[in-house]
């Protein structure tokens, strides 16, 4: 895979907007994948829809306006609805679809990343079938009620040394964190409340690009 499509990877789903409506929240996405991205991975967990139609509806919706943007499409855990929706790439956590069968699934085409949260996941994911890698927390976070101790960047620059694989770090990134991220290993950031909460979101991702430059 172009490991270019991790530099500012936007994660988000309706419950990043609370207090607003499904549409709403839709603008919103739809706007912030237009400001620059380079992909967009569509996680909704938390969110309560009316029937499984109108998840579908709204996955496909963002589907279609990330290609016409001409960013990555990825699903987040959802191994059908990226089928469906004919996604360019699906992201399972360690304890979401295995990953072995999640690649049956979805095909050789597909984009599968996967999470790590410490060392040892780190140095069996280097044997395993998954495309890239999200190393995270980096830092404490507040996106995920279930996130895990942050690694710290110490420990991450440690960690990189031992990966061969792309990948894009995430949890806790405040735009004052990324010069420091863009000088280790990693090959771009995933954040979430950066860009949701952001009046100019393009102006943030001008500042991300601005440091994972293209080699």
């Amino acid at each position: 895979m172009n490991k270019e499509i991790l530099r500012a990877y936007f994660i988000a789903g309706p419950q990043d907007f609370p207090g607003e409506t499904i549409d709403e929240a839709k603008l919103k996405i739809s706007r912030i994948i237009q400001s620059g991205v380079t992909a967009f991975q569509f996680r909704d967990k938390g969110t309560v829809y009316q029937n499984d139609y109108q998840r579908i509806k709204l996955a496909q919706d963002l589907r279609e306006i990330a290609q016409q943007a001409k960013v990555t499409f990825i699903m987040n855990d959802a191994v059908q609805l990226s089928i469906l929706t004919q996604a360019d790439g699906l992201h399972i956590g360690q304890d979401d679809e295995q990953l072995y069968k999640a690649r049956e699934m979805v095909g050789n085409e597909m984009i599968i990343g996967l999470s790590v949260r410490n060392e040892q996941e780190l140095l069996l994911a280097q044997d395993s079938i998954a495309d890239y890698l999200g190393i995270g927390p980096i830092y404490p976070t507040q996106s995920k009620s279930d996130a895990s101790e942050s690694i710290g960047l110490v420990k991450l620059s440690n960690m990189l040394n031992k990966n061969n694989l792309p990948i894009v770090g995430i949890g806790g990134i405040d735009l004052a964190k990324i010069p420091e991220l863009s000088k280790t290993a990693i090959d771009g950031v995933a954040i979430i409340s950066l860009l949701t909460k952001a009046k100019q979101p393009n102006e943030v991702v001008n500042v991300i690009l601005k440091h994972f430059l293209l080699e």
